[in-house]
């Protein structure tokens, strides 16, 4: 078998700016809007507080700042907590090779360790681009059995993401490299079984804190396992992989990129619900839906998801971002699903809604893809139907224009435009430009 720790090693410590096409560049700069968006409407979230106040309490050296407080820890702890708050309103990309958020996890890294080292724009764009490569191309090799087995690809194949960004920015050798990613390799955990608590964001920054902890340990002559992750007992063969490598996550590598297949979230919820909320939206363009006359509402959908975000019955608004069946009722009485404010405890409790909600059958199907879902609602004589496939592609300026829109109602006009200019300008700002607009 190739050396997969050996590859991505080599790879993310040779490539270079210029050997990343227009493509990568664009949808880097749209996930790194679409993310500072997202975390800045995160950044008074419980579990932002909470870990912030942690890594604040334990903090012996001012490296990098905190986004929801402005305190400066060390740059690990900033990579801690800023991933938390990143990945605390599960609105942030999510990518269907990789199986999770490849930038919740790689760009806190990026942030945190470049305002260490005064890094560019133009330095974390690079460090980040490597990363999210590398991570997407590990997260397409563990693929859904490491997913199914009950791994969140977000923690473990973001580690490894992350781990490559930290590499690039403290310039660390081939050799090094390598080895960072062996190191990472016993280090990277996240289960399943947070999903819908506040376990579930913290993994975006366990992984951002595990990169720069293997890089900065290898740069000081740490020694690890050259072959950490695909070795007898490694990290693959320990964490439910099939032992099948897809050839487009080692094929091409440095010419053709994978992650440009990232999508981004119009709805603030989990991605697993988002075809099915699409097809819904289309559907009410055409008819007039009565709630009160709706007799079933059927969501087909790849089985995958119902370990995932089929929580029957929600009592809190973060486990109504996980529900099939709370999120439709939520979409036929006309709640916005794209507003943060709609996730609420108190919406888990609406009699109207929980009506609907329960007129509401999950069938999971072997048939769709894991980017489709088929609904469709009986209504007194009627019963009309629609499918919808996430993978369908969005044209580039359709897309930049909603992510900028969506950036403006989490960021404002005025914060939106101005890290848009920042990173249009990579090679005349600082990493520590980017950073004041979400601290401020």
């Amino acid at each position: 078998m190739v050396s997969i720790t050996k590859l991505f090693g080599s790879y993310g410590s040779n490539c270079k700016l210029d050997s990343f096409n227009d493509e990568m560049r664009f949808f880097a700069k749209m996930s790194i809007l679409d993310w500072c968006g997202v975390a800045y409407a995160a950044k008074k979230e419980p579990v932002s507080k909470i870990v912030s106040e942690m890594v604040k309490e334990e903090n012996g050296v001012n490296q990098a700042r905190l986004i929801s407080t402005g305190h400066t820890v060390s740059s690990r702890g900033a990579a801690l907590a800023n991933g938390a708050t990143g990945h605390a309103l599960d609105y942030d990309d999510t990518h269907f090779l990789f199986v999770g958020h490849p930038t919740s996890s790689a760009l806190p890294a990026a942030l945190a360790l470049g305002e260490e080292l005064d890094s560019s724009i133009e330095d974390i764009l690079l460090a980040y681009m490597a990363g999210v490569e590398v991570s997407t191309r590990i997260g397409h090799i563990l693929g859904y059995s490491h997913y199914n087995a009950g791994f969140h690809q977000t923690a473990t194949s973001g580690s490894f993401g992350s781990t490559i960004v930290a590499s690039k920015l403290l310039d660390l050798n081939e050799d090094q490299t390598i080895n960072a990613l062996g190191l990472v390799s016993t280090r990277a955990s996240g289960i399943k079984s947070q999903f819908g608590t506040m376990g579930k964001p913290f993994h975006a920054g366990m992984a951002a804190s595990n990169g720069i902890e293997a890089a900065k340990l290898s740069k000081l002559g740490f020694v690890s396992k050259e072959d950490g992750i695909e070795c007898e007992q490694g990290f693959f063969l320990t964490h439910g992989w099939d032992k099948k490598i897809p050839p487009r996550a080692i094929e091409n590598l440095g010419t053709d990129f994978l992650f440009p297949e990232i999508k981004y979230k119009f709805h603030a919820c989990c991605h697993g619900l988002h075809s099915f909320l699409e097809a819904l939206d289309e559907m009410k363009l055409e008819n007039n839906f009565n709630p009160e006359t709706i007799e079933e509402i059927a969501i087909e959908t790849n089985p995958s998801w119902l370990k995932v975000c089929n929580i029957e019955e929600p009592k809190t608004g973060l486990e109504s971002k996980f529900s099939y069946k709370l999120t439709a009722a939520m979409s036929i009485y006309g709640k916005d699903t794209s507003n943060l404010d709609t996730y609420s405890d108190e919406i888990c409790f609406d009699d109207n809604l929980n009506n609907i909600r329960d007129k509401v059958r999950v069938i999971p199907n072997d048939n769709l893809s894991n980017t489709q879902s088929l609904i469709s609602i009986k209504d007194g004589s009627s019963n009309v139907k629609n499918k919808h496939d996430l993978s369908d592609k969005i044209e580039n300026n359709i897309l930049e224009t909603k992510i900028v829109n969506k950036s403006v109602s989490l960021l404002s006009e005025t914060k939106s435009n101005q890290i848009s200019k920042i990173l249009n300008a990579p090679n005349e700002n600082k990493v520590d430009a980017l950073v004041d607009c979400l601290v401020s």
